[in-house]
């Protein structure tokens, strides 16, 4: 795992995106809080079991912490972006035209 995708920073931010405390994660995982920070500061590693209450608590896979990412070197370019727009193109549809709306 490089630095970039390092386990402890990928913990830090789902933390944030939860919106959860240090003691937060800690109470949820049943350690202690300087268990966490150890694991969040990246002097250690964690343990299977927590790896897995982690990635149940903030909704992640076992290989987001681990640093895989997605590839997209299996899809076509040109069909990937036709989908993209079709997606596009329909949410613009359902979005009201706050440019020519009035105020009620």
């Amino acid at each position: 795992m490089n630095n970039t995708n390092a386990f402890h920073l990928l913990l830090k931010q789902s933390r944030e995106e939860h919106g959860m405390t240090q003691v937060d994660v800690a109470k949820s995982l049943n350690i202690a809080r300087q268990t966490y920070l150890d694991l969040e500061y990246g002097r250690t590693q964690p343990r299977l079991d927590t790896l897995l209450t982690l990635a149940s608590l903030f909704n992640k896979s076992v290989a987001f912490f681990a640093g895989e990412r997605p590839s997209l070197d299996g899809f076509e370019t040109k069909a990937l972006f036709e989908e993209l727009q079709q997606r596009y193109v329909a949410l613009s549809d359902n979005m009201p035209d706050t440019a020519t709306a009035t105020p009620e």
